[in-house]
């Protein structure tokens, strides 16, 4: 018998799409107006925390439970991830026990603000990072 090679499926690249930052910084649960008018290049900062999103929905001023910031920029029509490791070197986005996570969020909204102008590109499932940490395929 004759060994016969499976065709294998081939797709084509996706056009590396970037976003251009604005310096408008949201947080989840207490700009929620706002965010309706989000414009390509805002972010939105929100909690990783299972308290924050359940029985305190947003009390951004209380102690006693850890987590992170999670990050999104709008691309003009939704919110897309952004990747956390080149944006937040030092892990600036984690807050612990005897911290506020509002204390944590004013750091980072800081810290972005500081980053409009800057270009992020479209890399893996929908994910965005900064563009000169794209590796080059």
């Amino acid at each position: 018998m004759a060994k016969h090679n499976k065709v294998r499926y081939q797709s084509k690249p996706k056009a590396r799409v970037a976003i251009t930052l604005t310096g408008v910084v949201f947080l989840q649960y207490a700009d929620e107006e706002k965010m309706a008018d989000a414009k390509k290049g805002d972010l939105l900062l929100y909690p990783y925390n299972d308290a924050l999103h359940t029985n305190r929905f947003g009390e951004y001023e209380a102690t006693g439970f850890t987590g992170y910031f999670k990050l999104d920029v709008h691309d003009g029509n939704t919110w897309k991830p952004v990747l956390l490791a080149d944006i937040f070197t030092s892990q600036e986005h984690y807050f612990s026990k005897k911290e506020r996570p509002l204390d944590t969020y004013n750091l980072c909204a800081e810290l972005l603000r500081a980053r409009a102008g800057q270009a992020l590109t479209r890399t893996y499932r929908e994910h965005y990072q900064p563009e000169n940490s794209v590796e080059e395929e």
